[in-house]
């Protein structure tokens, strides 16, 4: 299944070295992937982000619990910094 990912602020920045850097690209996932699945595949599991599917937040919590289906797309929103 095909699954677009976008990458926003500097969460290219920490993904895992085998992923090249990009801004936005499709995926092939075997069907059954979880948001979890790719979060690993991406190295972020140790990092502080925001996750929207198709628009919508997913909590933290339930991201092995969310199965991802042929079209989604995710976006990774890092934390606001400021002060």
């Amino acid at each position: 299944m095909q699954v677009n990912v976008k990458l926003l602020g500097w969460m290219r920045q920490f993904l895992a070295e085998h992923i090249a850097h990009f801004d936005e690209q499709d995926f092939d996932f075997p069907e059954g992937t979880t948001a979890a699945d790719v979060v690993t595949r991406l190295g972020f599991a140790d990092t502080s982000f925001m996750l929207m599917r198709n628009g919508e937040k997913v909590p933290d919590a339930s991201f092995a619990d969310t199965p991802l289906q042929d079209g989604d797309s995710l976006v990774f929103v890092p934390p606001l910094k400021g002060g």
